[in-house]
């Protein structure tokens, strides 16, 4: 199991949505999966990745949806819709912010892919929780383009 933990400068409400509504304006562009300008959305009935090409990359299924605490995920990245693994994201108080408790373990159908993709996993989860901490101290706003 992968157990990440950030703390963001931000309440627990600020962070879920953070983390959730605005997905899109601070997941890393090398995680995304659509070559080209792409949408990532992420609510209560879907995770995915949509292209400007039309492309629809299924990124995982929303398996519980709890704001502003927890949101639980069946996971693509890695293996695929038939060999899902499981994200666990809670937002706790701490002080005057949020922290961020992710973890990332094997399902039931992908026990045995987890161990071989688990050091990806791990590097990926760094670079994403990465962008997140950097958006949330700028401010919730976009870093400039170029």
């Amino acid at each position: 199991m992968i157990c990440k933990t950030i703390v963001l400068s931000c309440p627990v409400e600020a962070a879920f949505r953070l983390f959730s509504d605005r997905i899109d304006e601070w997941w890393p562009p090398e995680r995304r999966h659509v070559r080209g300008p792409s949408v990532i959305s992420l609510d209560a009935r879907r995770f995915e990745e949509r292209g400007e090409n039309g492309e629809v990359v299924p990124l995982g299924v929303v398996r519980a949806w709890d704001p502003p605490t927890r949101i639980l995920l069946d996971w693509y990245p890695g293996t695929d819709p038939n060999h899902p693994t499981v994200v666990e994201v809670r937002f706790l108080p701490d002080r005057d912010g949020t922290r961020l408790e992710l973890r990332h373990r094997a399902g039931p159908n992908s026990e045995d892919l987890f161990p071989a993709r688990m050091p990806r996993y791990e590097v990926s989860w760094s670079l994403v929780l990465g962008a997140l901490e950097r958006f949330c101290e700028a401010g919730g706003d976009p870093p400039p383009g170029p």
